[in-house]
């Protein structure tokens, strides 16, 4: 090292402050290199700790901690090098070493404090469940000697029952970040090899959900031998699904009260004893799993699988680590069946930090979907729905005719699922939403009240049936009706809950919910402002369409706030302007 002068302080700490610059724009290469000048000139505990933060942040461990260490021995009392060394223990998995190294610090710095709390938290969970991570490193074992490759990433647990992927250092755009074989992957077509998937095949059986079933009895099959070559990733699997609905208590079922997502619980619970009474029959020595193992293999199956395509055919298959990426929209990663590489590959679709969660997105879906199958909700969910039944009045004098003309039992309840979009201007493209379409065209077709009407329906079908569900607007008259069958079904549903929507929002800013509470209370929110929603659009409906002309029209339509009704009020007019020529 060259003698000590103003020039070589100057010059090196000029490389210092060229290095924070590269450093702060993530390119830590360079900032090393400048690092390394400034040393070279000065010997400087901060420029040893600058530079142990850049190696720290390439993941270069065993450099970084000595950078630690020698901006220590230069200055005993510098936290910041103490709060990096803890750090860089803690990525090397020295966790506990970590914690007495953040110990030592006399007067804390905020960061060093945090840190210190969140490590003695996480040894804490640790010593818990040491399982947890016995069966972690087990798995990545397992898939390491299969030839899987996943150098940028690591499994991350954030609470006793949520774990997830992380960046174990920065990653690139379109960047590989998980390689797995298909040599270590379940799917579909060998789920189907087992005796009990041949006896199911062989009797045909009518099941409910036959790629879960099959994957399902593999699961089973395979946690029942001690030897299995799956056992790492069947392991690492969670052992119960107390936040999937169908195996919810009573207590948290009292939260989806009036709920119709209550029948669509009760309704899987349905299909799912009789796909597994189905399996039993015809497989005896299925019946060695209970009911309750199946529900579990079942729900892993539904919330785990991947939909791939090998060799042009489309199957299904459970992917270890893969299946860890949590759900966030958009999406952070793309995934599919790689042919050339003989395996499922991961790669990300931007720049991903170090520390950062990797996320998947499982599509976009509606939390009673999300609640049921995942066993999570999205707050602010802008694809969320709601189940309306709609039946016809017993007392209609047109009902035989109408029965008669559709070939269909109009007397029994028919569901639909109503949607939209809690951002008002695309409401008027959910609204075109072809499920939206068939329960307006259904319920135009119910409050038929002139039997001139319907035999005009009559004459213009073209097919033997008419189709209830493709019925267009008929006129004002018969839009009102619908309109006010609409607005009464949506008082109806509303009035089954125990709680307004005002006063749900006001339970889940003060009161202290458990998980299970907190999902069902945003699932029926979401619920009640579609029913709000359809609700105040009919009100607005009977107010235009009970004094329909231009000018109410052209007034209506100026006004801000229905801007969200305009796709359908255009709609309305088309049809009435070809009813007039």
């Amino acid at each position: 090292m060259p003698p000590k002068s103003r020039r070589s302080d100057l010059i090196s700490n000029q490389l210092k402050e060229e290095g924070n610059t590269e450093f702060l724009n993530r390119d830590y290469n360079k900032a090393i290199n400048l690092y390394t000048k400034a040393l070279y000139l000065e010997e400087n505990p901060i420029c040893y700790n600058n530079r142990a933060q850049a190696y720290l942040y390439n993941n270069e461990l065993e450099l970084a901690l000595q950078d630690c260490n020698k901006a220590l021995q230069l200055n005993p009392n510098y936290v910041k090098a103490t709060t990096n060394k803890a750090q860089v223990l803690y990525q090397m998995g020295y966790l506990q070493q970590a914690i007495e190294c953040l110990q030592g610090i006399n007067n804390h710095s905020p960061e060093s404090q945090i840190l210190l709390n969140q490590y003695q938290s996480q040894s804490l969970k640790t010593l818990l469940d040491q399982g947890e991570l016995e069966r972690q490193k087990t798995l990545l074992e397992w898939l390491k000697h299969g030839k899987a490759q996943f150098p940028k990433i690591k499994i991350e647990c954030y609470s006793e029952s949520y774990r997830g992927v992380n960046a174990k250092q920065k990653i690139n755009a379109k960047e590989l970040i998980l390689f797995i074989p298909k040599s270590h992957m379940i799917t579909l077509e060998m789920a189907k090899e087992t005796p009990v998937a041949k006896k199911m095949i062989q009797f045909r059986l009518d099941l409910l959900s036959p790629k879960h079933s099959f994957l399902s009895t593999f699961l089973l099959q395979e946690k029942s031998r001690p030897n299995s070559f799956w056992k790492p990733y069947l392991d690492i699997l969670p052992q119960s699904y107390p936040s999937f609905p169908i195996f919810f208590n009573n207590y948290d079922l009292e939260w989806l009260q009036g709920s119709p997502f209550l029948k669509q619980i009760n309704d899987k619970l349905s299909d799912l004893k009789k796909d597994y009474n189905d399996i039993c029959n015809v497989a005896p020595e299925f019946s060695q799993y209970s009911f309750y193992e199946f529900c579990w293999a079942r729900m892993t199956a539904s919330s785990r699988i991947f939909g791939i395509n090998i060799k042009g055919v489309k199957t299904d298959a459970f992917v270890p680590l893969a299946d860890m990426l949590n759900h966030k929209r958009p999406k952070l990663t793309s995934w599919c069946y790689s042919e050339e590489k003989q395996g499922f590959i991961i790669e990300t679709d931007e720049k991903i930090d170090r520390g950062q969660m990797i996320f998947d997105s499982y599509g976009r879906k509606c939390n009673s979907r999300f609640l049921l199958n995942y066993g999570f909700v999205v707050d602010d969910n802008d694809a969320n729905e709601v189940n309306v039944t709609v039946a016809a009045e017993f007392n209609d004098p047109l009902i035989q005719l109408k029965e008669d003309a559709t070939e269909e039992q109009l007397k029994q309840p028919k569901t639909f699922r109503l949607i939209m979009d809690t951002d008002g201007i695309n409401e008027i493209t959910h609204f075109l939403e072809a499920t939206v379409m068939e329960f307006m065209s259904y319920i135009r077709f119910l409050v038929i009240r002139d039997q001139t009407q319907l035999q005009f329906l009559l004459n213009e079908r073209e097919s033997k049936y008419i189709k209830p569900t493709k019925i267009q607007p008929l006129g004002i008259h018969n839009e009102l009706d619908m309109w006010d069958l609409i607005r009464r079904i949506c008082y109806v549903s509303l009035s089954r809950y125990p709680t307004t929507l005002e006063q749900d929002k006001e339970i889940l800013q003060i009161c202290d919910l458990t998980t299970n509470q907190r999902n069902c209370l945003i699932l029926r929110m979401g619920e009640k402002e579609i029913l709000k929603f359809y609700y105040q659009f009919s009100e607005k409906m009977k107010q235009l369409l009970s004094n329909f002309n231009q000018l109410e029209t052209n007034i209506f339509c100026s006004k801000e706030e229905n801007c969200k009704y305009l796709n359908y009020i255009n709609k309305v007019i088309m049809f009435q302007n070809q009813n007039d020529q």
